[in-house]
């Protein structure tokens, strides 16, 4: 941040990267010094597949400290700004957030972002979201 021309960043990430990177943002308390978060698949809202928080799978991507729908992570993240204007990429196929057959988290997509400012839905996989997406990920942070 300290030499960027505006004292501000852009910050894009892909599934679980984008998560943590919400988490860093939130946890340094830098949000307003974040022009565009572009969150490309994440799990914001978790994963079916984790299950629900407490009653959920104990792996290094479920959990307390992960995806786990109503985990404490990401109930840290909920309603949470991550920067001036806030953009979500998804996919109703992405076979990672979508694994269990639902993409939907209480009605709500798993990658949408809570205020965010634009969703854009793409007909890929999950990681073609991250690959197919890149000049959308542009036009988002100019």
């Amino acid at each position: 941040m300290a030499s960027s021309c505006t004292g501000k960043i852009d910050v894009i990430g892909h599934s679980m990267g984008a998560t943590l990177a919400a988490q860093q943002i939130t946890k340094l308390g830098v949000h307003n010094q974040v022009d565009a978060f572009v969150g490309v698949a994440g799990a914001f809202r978790g994963l079916l597949s984790c299950g629900v928080y407490p009653w959920n799978v104990i792996t290094s991507t479920c959990g307390a400290y992960g995806l786990s729908v109503g985990s404490p992570f990401l109930d840290d993240l909920y309603g949470v700004r991550f920067g001036s204007r806030v953009y979500s990429i998804k996919s109703n196929i992405d076979q990672i957030v979508c694994s269990s057959g639902s993409c939907l988290i209480y009605g709500v997509h798993s990658s949408s972002i809570w205020g965010q400012d634009g969703t854009y839905t793409y007909a890929t996989g999950h990681f073609g979201l991250q690959t197919d997406t890149a000049a959308k990920q542009y036009d988002l942070i100019k």
